[in-house]
């Protein structure tokens, strides 16, 4: 259940930093949302070029992350044909 856990949060955030690549206006616009919950005038913020582009570098470094991990999960996995259990001693 754990590897199963584990590949549900590399996907999502494989899927969240593919969201940030594709629309980083987008991120920008749901961070302010969230931020204007507890602030006052959190509508008035206004996103500097530079933000936006490092919203969509961080999504790059999100996707690649996140399917490194789901790779690495499969790689893990013993062959199905594979008789011999696997221990976990270390």
């Amino acid at each position: 259940m754990l590897q199963k856990l584990r590949r549900f949060g590399y996907a999502s955030v494989a899927l969240q930093g593919l969201l940030s690549a594709v629309a980083p206006k987008a991120g920008v616009a749901v961070t302010k949302r969230l931020l204007g919950l507890h602030f006052e005038g959190a509508d008035d913020l206004e996103a500097r070029p530079w933000y936006v582009r490092q919203t969509r570098a961080v999504g790059l470094g999100m996707v690649a992350m996140g399917l490194a991990g789901l790779l690495l999960e499969d790689r893990d996995e013993p062959p199905a044909d594979d008789p011999t259990p696997s221990t976990d001693d270390d």
